[in-house]
């Protein structure tokens, strides 16, 4: 029986994954270095201490996340917005006595900004952010440790995700999975249990096994 559900923050409440990829680009840029398009697919979902492990190019590691946190928070205070039907469906999830946690690569400095500003406020039961994992996604660490700090079995969880990586460590972590085409195309999801364009899709509560009915 599924009782909580693990949200993944960026492209998933927010629509901020353009505000993090742009903000990597110009960190690059900055030390001489241009991305690539197929390359630019690799900072989805990604924070930029995990640079040096996907690209195999020469760069300064330690400027490039100090870049990135100057750029990012500069875009995203102008940016990014809450997605659709985000809110109401956390909401939801609270009203039908779901278990909640806020799990993301991203500081948690930029989660209470990012809460602060799609006003989701301390609604959330636990959270993982990046200062709590060594290990990030697709490693499963941090869905394992929300469901620790939650006091639930991997298998009572579903995770909400937007990107391969998070798919990935969901599954890895024993976790169903629903992922939103935010980010990725559903052909580069298919290893979640569901793939919805929008969180306001009636097959989600089929899945966790509770309501059929629209919020």
């Amino acid at each position: 029986m599924i009782k909580a559900i693990l949200f993944d923050l960026d492209g998933v409440l927010v629509d901020s994954e353009p505000v993090n990829v742009e903000a990597g680009l110009r960190s690059f840029k900055e030390q001489g270095i241009r991305l690539t398009g197929s390359e630019r697919k690799l900072i989805i979902g990604r924070h930029p201490a995990d640079y040096p492990k996907i690209f195999d190019k020469r760069f300064d590691a330690k400027r490039i996340v100090k870049q990135h946190s100057f750029h990012y928070n500069r875009l995203y205070a102008r940016t990014a917005k809450p997605l659709p039907y985000a809110k109401a469906f956390v909401h939801a999830v609270i009203s039908r006595g779901f278990k909640t946690a806020l799990v993301t690569a991203s500081e948690k400095g930029v989660v209470a900004m990012a809460l602060k500003k799609i006003r989701l406020g301390r609604v959330f039961d636990r959270f993982v952010t990046f200062e709590d994992c060594k290990k990030r996604k697709p490693a499963p660490d941090v869905y394992l440790l929300a469901a620790k700090r939650l006091r639930m079995r991997p298998k009572e969880c579903v995770v909400v995700e937007d990107s391969i990586v998070g798919v990935e460590a969901a599954r890895r972590a024993g976790m169903k999975c629903i992922a939103v085409t935010n980010s990725f195309p559903a052909s580069k999801l298919r290893k979640a249990d569901l793939i919805v364009k929008n969180l306001n899709d009636k097959r989600i509560w089929r899945l966790i096994d509770f309501s059929q009915k629209s919020f």
